[in-house]
């Protein structure tokens, strides 16, 4: 607690004691206790804190925990979207509320959006656009979106990132990088999650979300590979007119995807939308291996019947080759109620940890598919089969990639939007057609050539490397400079622990040793006295009253007398 203290005190330590008191007031009182943590609070705060709490008493802790981050702010908010595409960490009631939270805000005032512009363009923001309508059309933690007409005409949006907006995100992060740190040291189970790799993740995330030129560079990697598809339109990017932080693009007229009575007064055909959105996410899966990661309903805009719109290419997933063939594997599969291909498919992905009791994992792995294997497809519900089997992978400890995470959770997004649409689509029938044909493609003939000329060139360079690796090590032997190194893991707090032990033990000792000393003083009765006793024996008892009260308080504090 003392290098948060000391760290953060230049940085945002009223920040810090916020948090504190904002979860504290959320009924997080033991938590924060165990970390240590109250003791930044006043004792009014504390008081304060756990009368309000005790009023939430008959709220979930999933649901407190989602109100804490809303009250937080920006980092929390997207802190907690994020650890929703982590049910396999995550308790179900987590995700779900995880899910509820709402990236919205109130508006910055125009003035200090103009601001940010002319500051990106060194230039009045009269000279970028023709006209600009000052209430925005959206208004998140990030930035805010706002319609405008350039000099040439043409109709656009912008998105422009609310001022101090990183230097937030990156105090807060900071406090979170410190926080997850307390959280390994002092509960000991959390550690199989990696609290401290979390945050870190969390950071790449946001860091990158807040490059708005990176969004840009997404958006128009989208546009040209739906560039010949007639079915999705993707927004024109304004590259003079796009910074870091202001992302200008072209306006996307159509109504959102979850306005089911717009669209109907529209004469569109809701299920044809619901299939056609479904077609295009498993494209851009199977056949793009680059998909939207964000499919939330302000994201997809229903242009007609036989077109829809995508936007905001802030979250975006790759998937890889193999990654490819691994999904469409599984959903080949599970269309063929063919569970022991589901095995296998698993097996060879590699994500089941060491030590694994194979037969409980494929036990409990075949209780949890057999609800849904020989049911209509259109009564399984794709939300509900991720949800089980990625409870069933943490109940065995198996970690999935991130890619798979967000594959799944785009899964789920898809679906519930769908459903809106036509409550008997079947989302994995949808999948089906581009599964199998990436599967026929993998076994074909180009295909099996190319791997295994592929293989032949990995064969010919490990064939080349390994004679110059041999004498590079027989010379480090024959010159005795070979060196094996170890590196130790999870030794850190216990080499902490004995360093702060050791430092208290010699505190200790230097108390006893000054009350030892003052005694001998006390009794040679020197000259020099006061109230009858030798002045330096009284002075050496006074110093070791004080410094072994001082030492009694650390160990009281610590919570390990």
């Amino acid at each position: 607690m003392r290098t948060i203290r000391l760290h953060l005190a230049y940085q945002n330590i009223k920040r810090l004691k916020n948090i504190i008191s904002v979860f504290l007031k959320h009924g997080f009182h033991p938590l924060l206790e165990r970390l240590h943590l109250l003791r930044l609070l006043s004792m009014t705060q504390r008081l304060t804190g756990k009368k309000i709490a005790r009023e939430q008493a008959e709220l979930t802790l999933a649901v407190r925990t989602r109100l804490a981050m809303e009250e937080l702010g920006p980092t929390f908010i997207k802190f907690g979207q994020i650890l929703s595409t982590r049910p396999d960490i995550l308790p179900e009631e987590f995700v779900t509320e995880f899910l509820k939270l709402q990236d919205e805000v109130p508006p910055v005032p125009f003035g200090e959006i103009t601001a940010v512009m002319e500051m990106e363009f060194k230039k009045p923001f009269s000279e970028l656009f023709s006209s600009i309508e000052e209430t925005p059309i959206a208004a998140a933690s990030i930035a805010q979106v706002h319609r405008a007409i350039t000099h040439s005409g043409d109709e656009v949006v912008v998105k422009v990132q609310r001022p101090g907006i990183e230097k937030t995100i990156e105090t807060d992060i900071s406090i979170l990088g410190y926080l997850a740190k307390a959280v390994a040291r002092h509960i000991p189970e959390s550690r199989i999650y990696d609290p401290s790799g979390m945050v870190d993740e969390f950071s790449r995330v946001i860091k990158r979300e807040l490059d708005f030129t990176l969004e840009a560079s997404y958006t128009q990697k989208f546009r040209d590979n739906f560039a010949n598809d007639p079915r999705v339109e993707i927004p024109a990017i304004h590259w003079d007119m796009t910074t870091r932080r202001v992302l200008t693009m072209g306006r996307v007229e159509g109504i959102k995807v979850d306005r089911v009575g717009a669209l109907k007064e529209r004469g569109i055909n809701t299920a044809k939308v619901a299939h056609l959105m479904a077609e295009v996410f498993f494209k851009q899966v199977f056949e793009l291996g680059l998909f939207h990661g964000d499919l939330h309903s302000g994201n997809i805009f229903v242009i007609s019947e036989d077109k829809i719109a995508l936007v905001d290419f802030g979250i975006v997933g790759r998937v890889r080759n193999e990654m490819k063939a691994r999904l469409a594997d599984i959903l080949i599969c599970f269309a063929k109620d063919d569970f022991e291909g589901l095995t296998r498919v698993y097996m060879k992905m590699g994500i089941l940890p060491e030590g694994i009791d194979r037969a409980s994992f494929e036990s409990d792995y075949y209780d949890t598919m057999l609800h849904y294997f020989g049911r209509p497809l259109k009564h399984v519900k794709i939300g509900e089969l991720m949800m089980d089997y990625i409870r069933m992978a943490g109940r065995h400890s198996i970690r999935f990639p991130s890619e798979l995470l967000l594959f799944n959770k785009c899964l789920i997004e898809l679906e519930g939007l769908a459903r809106v649409l036509y409550p008997d689509v079947d989302i994995l029938a949808e999948s089906e057609p581009y599964a199998a044909r990436l599967v026929k493609e993998r076994i074909g003939p180009a295909s099996v050539l190319k791997d295994a000329a592929k293989s032949l060139a990995d064969y010919k360079e490990l064939v080349e490397e390994v004679p110059a690796e041999i004498r590079r090590i027989m010379k480090k032997i024959s010159g005795d400079r070979l060196r094996i190194e170890f590196m130790h893991k999870g030794l850190e707090e216990f080499m902490g622990e004995i360093d702060r032990s050791s430092n208290r033990l010699t505190f200790g000792i230097i108390v006893a040793a000054l009350v030892i000393g003052s005694s001998l003083v006390v009794s040679s009765r020197s000259a020099s006295a006061v109230m009858g006793y030798p002045s330096l024996g009284v002075i050496g008892f006074i110093i070791a009253s004080v410094l072994g009260l001082w030492l009694i308080i650390q160990i009281l504090r610590s919570g390990k007398f």
